[in-house]
């Protein structure tokens, strides 16, 4: 076991002691324990530990009928002389499960040698706050933001204080010590982020395509969630899936793909299992140098036993489960990897078809190349238990605010998909 000892001293004794009005001042105690030499007392703490600067951003985002909200981060940490190393910046969101003891992480890094730490995190569309905590020397700063509007959390933290020498242990020479190391034993990994923070996310795919399809999204439906593991500056390194076919209500067959757009890839593990989720049927590798076409899902002729779309289906029966890890060779910015589900698409089997997201992929005009006509996707992605409408059945009808969501860009009705109309929809349960 290495052990490493972090000490950091106050560059500028005379201004803080020029602070300390006498020596009943907890500040002065402190600096002369360190000038001493003796033990040193903990550092003081105070409403004036930290300043901060708010630079939030809002700015207009296409609309591409997106339930989730990607949001940027840029966070600096500075001391009284220099930029601070390795201070963790934290974003966690409330969980929404009834009794649960604490928040859920959806963004964590450390600052780099500048201070700063910048990138990424994806929360639904209707989630109105999230909660920043920065720690510095042993002390947090914290802070609920509120993000209805807000596109970029951008904020340079001052603190007025440097640490007491203090002994961290640090198995695998990271920087970062044990007991915050989700991984101790690997430099190369320091935390993971499950991406959406609980359950999963419902896609559900429109299979005409180039046509216009009949807004039902129940085509071919996934249940998937993923996991990211991250280096200390919140770098991507590795790449979980987890996928799981729950409906089929089209006479086409289809296979599910998976890309990784911009990201140099070492290798990757894929399982197939069979509708119990546990019996293994297939155990596949590669050593591909990047991830843009990867088959998750065979045929949906055999990958589900029923269409749960129809009125006529009354039990909910999941189809096959696929899980996929996929090891980087390089670490890659979440703002240059982009959110989950990545690039996570289907080739129609009967015309050849790839019907991906909206807002990924654009003609020579500029022109979205999979919204249709009237502005409609082929794809939904929704957080949660998400019930499809039925066969035939427009998903307006399904959802009675959809429409408005839409029409207003999506600024009004963000919780449009936890409100269906239950005649209309498909009685999915978790």
């Amino acid at each position: 076991m290495t052990k490493k000892i972090l000490i950091c001293f106050l560059a500028s004794l005379s201004i803080s002691f020029a602070s300390c009005t006498s020596s009943s001042d907890p500040n002065y105690a402190w600096l002369m324990s360190l000038v001493a030499g003796s033990t040193a007392v903990e550092a003081p703490s105070g409403p004036t530990d930290f300043g901060i600067d708010i630079n939030d951003e809002t700015a207009p985002v296409d609309f591409v009928f997106d339930t989730t909200r990607t949001i940027t981060v840029n966070v600096q940490v500075i001391d009284p002389v220099a930029p601070v190393n390795g201070s963790m910046v934290q974003v966690t969101v409330p969980s929404a499960v009834p009794g649960a003891a604490s928040n859920k992480s959806v963004f964590k890094a450390y600052t780099n040698p500048s201070g700063e730490v910048t990138g990424s995190f994806t929360i639904d569309g209707d989630t109105k706050t999230v909660h920043l905590t920065v720690e510095a020397y042993g002390k947090f700063y914290e802070a609920d933001i509120s993000i209805v509007t807000v596109s970029k959390v951008d904020r340079r933290i001052s603190i007025s204080f440097t640490a007491t020498g203090q002994q961290i242990i640090d198995t695998d020479g990271d920087g970062i010590q044990d007991f915050e190391d989700v991984f101790p034993n690997d430099p190369t990994r320091v935390s993971s982020i499950r991406v959406p923070a609980e359950d999963y996310y419902t896609t559900s795919y429109e299979d005409l395509f180039p046509k216009q399809g009949d807004a039902d999204f129940n085509d071919y439906v996934i249940r998937s969630y993923f996991e990211e593991d991250l280096n200390k500056f919140g770098e991507v390194v590795r790449v979980r899936g987890y996928f799981t076919h729950v409906a089929k209500g089209a006479g086409y067959n289809h296979t599910l793909r998976f890309g990784l757009p911009g990201a140099s890839v070492t290798s990757y593990s894929l399982l197939r299992y069979a509708a119990d989720g546990t019996t293994l049927e297939e155990n596949l590798s590669g050593t591909p140098a990047s991830i843009a076409d990867l088959e998750i899902l065979g045929n949906s002729s055999t990958t589900i036993s029923k269409s749960n779309a129809s009125k006529t289906d009354t039990v909910f029966v999941k189809g096959k489960t696929a899980k996929l890890e996929v090891i980087l060779s390089a670490p890659i910015s979440k703002l240059v990897l982009g959110p989950a589900p990545y690039d996570t698409f289907i080739r129609v089997v009967n015309t050849g078809k790839d019907i991906h997201a909206a807002g990924r992929y654009f003609d020579a005009e500029g022109k979205d190349i999979y919204r249709d006509a009237t502005g409609f996707p082929w794809v939904l992605l929704v957080p949660g238990n998400f019930q499809w409408p039925y066969e035939a059945t427009d998903i307006r009808t399904s959802y009675p605010t959809f429409k408005t969501w839409y029409e207003s860009l999506g600024t009004t009705d963000t919780d449009w998909f936890r409100t269906p109309n239950t005649s209309a929809v498909f009685p999915a349960t978790p």
